[in-house]
């Protein structure tokens, strides 16, 4: 087998058209302009072709993950094209822009990462699935440190009650508890990203499944109680399984950039099947009459807080979406009006 089609080159062959392999290469890391690439002939440094650098946005340029085309001038690489993704793990930058950023590229399955000592949080599972699923990437969940914790089995079955149809594995990275069980589950040639906040174990997990020590781990701050970063940039690994894994710095802010709306409900199971039974087509599921889902909730059949995060995360998405049509609106105009100022006669300007 290929050195690429070891780091997941059939897979994504399967789906796209793909230059020689002497052409093509995988982005193994990224370090601003920079690029660290597998190729046939081993891992080299990349940089972009000048059209490339200044003409892409920010969200279109090379990330961990990508495939790309690449111009070999001595022992150089140079990037000449980004290969189209399969898929693509955004969130939404923070503060009130619209503007997204890209964790990593060509993912089949996240790793959601939540520490069981500080970090568990039910709701935040919940907005990492929705945008994973809206992306087309299957989410498994990791509970770690199960051995910090002595009420982990509750917090597990709290988990699996709002969210009955996802794999989740509790797991200590420090006593190794239930990983070989994890990496069972991890397949040769498939392409994971772990994502979690900073201090969820992240580093110790990935050591523990390379079986080396790769990243550098740091314990909780004691001063804040919150993690330190560890991980400063996304790296691709291949495991000695054949799986491909990309470990991630800690993200504790997770926007959603999500344009379809519907992809909100189902994410929810029980919300998006009773609420086909509501007596409007278009029910908001907050004051219409006739709406199951509030009846659903009178009577103990949806989780109250579950319903609470669900509107959050759909007001949320609408939030991102008008603000994205809006921006597209005033990125038409300009172009308009650019295009009629370069018709005009120079003479006339």
């Amino acid at each position: 087998m290929s050195i690429l089609h070891k780091y997941g080159l059939n897979k994504y062959a399967s789906q796209h058209e793909i230059p020689p392999l002497i052409e093509t290469g995988r982005v193994i890391s990224v370090h601003k302009t920079n690029y660290r690439i597998i190729t046939e002939t081993g891992i080299s440094l990349a940089e972009l072709n000048g059209h490339l650098l200044f003409t892409l946005p920010a969200h279109e340029l090379p990330q961990t993950g990508d495939w790309v085309r690449i111009l070999t001038y001595n022992e150089s690489h140079i990037i000449t094209q980004i290969l189209s993704r399969t898929t693509t793990l955004l969130r939404k930058s923070p503060g009130k822009t619209s503007d997204v950023q890209v964790l990593a590229a060509n993912v089949d399955t996240a790793l959601i990462i939540q520490g069981l000592d500080r970090d568990f949080n039910i709701n935040r599972l919940e907005r990492m699935c929705v945008s994973l699923q809206d992306s087309q990437i299957e989410p498994i969940i990791i509970l770690n440190k199960i051995d910090l914790d002595k009420d982990w089995k509750s917090k597990v079955a709290n988990v699996r009650s709002r969210l009955p149809n996802l794999m989740l594995i509790p797991i200590s990275a420090i006593t190794n508890e239930n990983l070989e069980l994890l990496h069972s589950i991890l397949k040769p040639e498939i392409t994971y990203v772990m994502i979690g906040s900073s201090g969820v174990g992240k580093s110790t997990l990935l050591n523990a499944l390379i079986k080396k020590d790769i990243q550098e781990t740091k314990s909780i701050s004691s001063s804040v109680g919150k993690g330190r970063h560890t991980t400063t940039s996304r790296d691709l690994f291949l495991l000695d399984n054949g799986s491909i894994l990309i470990d991630s710095p800690g993200v504790r802010e997770f926007g959603l950039a999500i344009e379809n709306i519907e992809s909100i409900s189902l994410s929810f199971d029980d919300i998006n099947s009773i609420g086909t039974s509501c007596h409007f087509i278009d029910c908001t599921h907050t004051t219409e009459p006739g709406c199951a889902i509030l009846k659903a909730i009178k009577d103990g059949k949806i989780n109250e807080d579950q319903y609470e995060n669900y509107l959050k995360l759909r007001n949320e998405a609408l939030h991102y979406q008008r603000t994205t049509i809006e921006s597209k609106r005033l990125d038409r105009n300009l172009a308009k009006r650019i295009k009629k100022f370069k018709k005009q006669n120079p003479k006339s300007r």
